[in-house]
């Protein structure tokens, strides 16, 4: 019994010993994780790059926080859910992303979105997905995506922007949209170009429309300007020049006038006037012109030193007349 035993003991363990050998599979993957407080590393072999024994090394962090500094000066702070980046494309790819842009230690642009891009080389970046770009002062810009050029410290949309100005004393602020936009974060300065068409409530329920082909703000102020084939609507009054500039009341949210210049057509439904430059007043809906001004109604013409517009055109006032001409 005991030498029947000793056999069956035996020929289990050669039965083992080639289960072990011939059974068992022998995986040739090596995998290394190291975990350095919210980062992970991880190197892993490329099914395509295996023979030629080519690694690639993935970082991933969580709850990012990232601030950039130039000339001993912050230029960025970046704020982040996640990042991912691999050695080999040299980029972070950035999740739920909001980025502060300093200007002299102040903040004057915030940008958020829902993805973005961190070259780690030159620092360029890119936000895309329900992107939302904010000034200090109030102004609002929508888009789908942005890039941030570090050398040149702008931040620049190249796709359709819509932008809502700070609210005034009559409520909602100007509401714009355009074909692109550039902010020099530096000069605190946006610029929208292409089909700018922009409208803004008044009293009363007026509406003021305004058309051009660019239109510039500022980061710390309310002032702003549209340049090229300005057209600007007020009612049944229509003004047509190079040139319109928006000044509001030093430290209060009221329009104080806009000054259309570089000559200027206004026309309405029974008159026209022409004049170096007009400034419209909301307050008191007075058209000003001044520089050579000229007013031609029911066929008769009529210059002075200043021409008035008063209740928005129901009136005409004439300071000096020059001339007063019968068309007929």
């Amino acid at each position: 019994m005991r030498k029947v035993t000793g056999i069956l003991f035996a020929l289990f363990m050669v039965f083992l010993f080639l289960e072990i050998v011939v059974g068992f599979p022998i995986h040739l993957e090596h995998a290394s994780e190291a975990t350095f407080a919210d980062t992970e590393s991880k190197t892993k072999v490329k099914p395509e790059a295996s023979q030629a024994g080519k690694t690639e090394t993935q970082q991933k962090m969580q709850g990012v926080h990232l601030v950039e500094s130039q000339k001993g000066n912050r230029d960025w702070e970046l704020i982040a859910e996640s990042a991912e980046n691999s050695q080999a494309k040299g980029a972070w790819n950035l999740k739920n992303v909001k980025v502060l842009f300093y200007n002299k230690e102040a903040v004057d642009f915030t940008v958020t979105g829902d993805q973005g891009t961190l070259n780690s080389d030159n620092k360029d970046m890119k936000i895309s997905g329900h992107v939302i770009t904010k000034t200090a002062n109030g102004y609002t810009f929508e888009s789908n995506s942005v890039a941030y050029l570090a050398a040149q410290r702008m931040i620049n949309s190249p796709e359709a922007i819509k932008m809502i100005g700070p609210a005034d004393d009559k409520g909602k602020g100007l509401v714009l949209t355009g074909g692109q936009m550039q902010a020099l974060v530096d000069e605190s300065k946006i610029t929208i170009h292409k089909d700018v068409l922009a409208t803004k409530d008044l009293k009363e329920g007026k509406k003021l429309k305004i058309k051009s082909q660019i239109a510039e703000f500022s980061g710390k102020n309310r002032s702003a300007n549209f340049v090229e084939d300005v057209s600007i609507d007020v009612g049944t009054l229509k003004m047509q020049g190079p040139e319109a500039h928006f000044d509001y009341k030093t430290g209060a949210d009221i329009l104080k006038a806009i000054v259309v210049k570089g000559g200027v057509k206004v026309s309405d439904t029974d008159k026209y006037a022409t004049s170096d430059s007009v400034k419209f007043d909301p307050e008191q809906n007075q058209f000003i012109f001044n520089g050579r001004p000229r007013v031609v109604h029911n066929n008769d013409e009529i210059t002075g030193d200043q021409i008035v517009f008063i209740e928005g055109g129901k009136k005409v006032k004439v300071e000096n007349i020059k001339g007063k001409v019968d068309q007929k």
